[in-house]
């Protein structure tokens, strides 16, 4: 069943992709981050940059549609953190529930549009029972989890020990973990010029997160975990030969290596992206992405646009994958066939979105049941 307003020649899966329902705009009105009755882009004083198509998906959707995109997978897993103590001042939990509700609502809204994914925040356990019903009863695809915590000399990254049971739940349950950067990456305090925070910190909160991962043996504990590292996997792929030369040395012939600093990983650092790092798309260079496919290969490449925050970018993003990958079949691959095996999403080359997708959230087999909808 091909639905209405979808493009029916190609299909494309957003899956970085951060829609803002209208119960989450009014909060964002009320704390006076933007004000709706004023024209549009707008700022404040805390440096947040307002588009329309952030805040009205009514806007936004027709322009996603006539830009190519099928399906998105939404997520807010890096704002976590801000949306608790900063706009809404609850709990982590209570900022889950109110994100899934928003979360349900547009999906509902926008029928066969949007994949959703259950947020999280990787260092608190107690979150789980929550990412647990937004999967068993929500549909969710995915956990979506911010690169690190905190700031400073507290900030955490996800070779914590209190991420690991993150790690062991994933695994278990065969679900891709989206790893987001933060709104204030590190180093931010001196990144607030010239949108540097965006441009420059939040990749790199990602390429120090991706190292430690990898350096802290996390792969080698769940060597099944699959993850997805957005914005092209920050800037691993230009340091992954300093990672390799680094993992070779570790502190070989030190008589007294420094405690928890040496590299526990098993295998050299390259071979992860080819087992359990996806990347995506997002990040407007044709040398990015082709750096992107020979690190991780073409079938761990996935199509993300960052639509909503960024007001452009989807038939950007297409025209990069369609000049880096001249293959039809490559091509294919980021643009849905990997999203569609690794979300599970049940989508086909002739049917757009299945049944699978449009059942009521009561009758969606869960991913914790670790059965697949489809094996492409």
């Amino acid at each position: 069943m091909i639905l209405p307003n979808k493009t029916e020649h190609r299909a494309i899966v957003d899956t970085h992709r951060h829609p803002i329902g209208p119960k989450l705009a009014a909060k964002m009105a009320e704390a006076g981050l933007y004000d709706p009755k004023q024209a549009f882009p707008q700022s404040n004083d805390k440096d947040l940059i307002c588009y329309r198509e952030f805040f009205d998906l009514d806007y936004a959707m027709p322009k996603q549609r006539e830009e190519g995109v099928t399906l998105s997978l939404a997520s807010n897993g890096g704002e976590v953190v801000w949306f608790a103590q900063d706009l809404l001042q609850v709990s982590t939990g209570e900022a889950l529930k109110f994100l899934n509700d928003e979360y349900m609502e547009i999906r509902d809204r926008y029928p066969g549009e949007f994949a959703l994914m259950a947020n999280a925040h990787a260092l608190e356990e107690s979150c789980r029972p929550i990412v647990e019903e937004m999967i068993s009863q929500g549909g969710a695809k995915a956990i979506a989890v911010a690169s690190s915590y905190g700031d400073g000399a507290d900030r955490a990254y996800l070779d914590s020990p209190k991420a690991e049971w993150l790690w062991e739940f994933a695994e278990a349950n065969d679900i891709v973990v989206h790893i987001h950067p933060p709104m204030l990456s590190v180093g931010h305090e001196v990144l607030m010029q010239y949108r540097l925070n965006e441009a420059v910190g939040r990749p790199f909160d990602s390429t120090v997160n991706g190292a430690r991962m990898i350096a802290s043996g996390v792969f080698d504990r769940y060597p099944k975990l699959q993850v997805l590292i957005v914005h092209m996997g920050g800037e691993l792929a230009s340091v992954l030969g300093r990672l390799e030369f680094n993992w070779h040395l570790n502190y070989n012939g030190i008589r007294n290596p420094p405690a928890g600093k040496p590299y526990t990983n098993k295998r050299p650092p390259s071979e992860y992206f080819k087992t359990n790092i996806l990347v995506d798309s997002m990040g407007f260079n044709p040398i990015g992405l082709r750096a992107a496919v020979e690190m991780c290969g073409v079938d761990r490449v996935v199509f993300g646009s960052d639509y909503g925050p960024i007001p452009y970018g989807i038939k950007e993003h297409v025209q990069i994958v369609e000049d880096v990958l001249p293959s039809p079949a490559e091509r294919e691959l980021v643009f849905w066939k990997t999203s569609n095996r690794v979300f599970r999403l049940g989508l086909s080359n002739t049917d757009l979105v299945t049944e699978e997708l449009m059942l009521p959230s009561q009758d969606r087999r869960s991913p914790i049941s670790a059965v697949a909808l489809m094996d492409l």
